[in-house]
């Protein structure tokens, strides 16, 4: 029962983690598209992280941002300020 448990909570963390990902690279981008400029890879790289860092702490509100609004740069961001994730 409990390497069943271990394996899934694995499993759903990857998953959590594979979204983020796909999050956080859509953000970086959009960034990048507001400030019309391509950032510098370590910026790219601490932005990436320190969005992963709050996707992995508030994955819910940020995953369903991404889920609903990613279409749009402009709408992602404002999702994600309505919820709060930036405070």
């Amino acid at each position: 029962m409990v390497l069943v448990f271990t394996f899934t909570s694995i499993g759903c963390k990857d998953h959590v983690e594979e979204q983020c990902q796909r999050a956080c690279g859509i953000f970086v981008d959009c960034i990048e598209k507001e400030f019309n400029t391509k950032a510098k890879s370590n910026f790219k790289n601490q932005l990436k992280t320190q969005c992963m860092d709050g996707c992995t702490t508030h994955n819910s509100e940020i995953l369903q941002c991404f889920e609903t609004e990613s279409n749009s740069c402009k709408t992602y961001s404002n999702c994600l300020k309505d919820m709060g994730t930036f405070e």
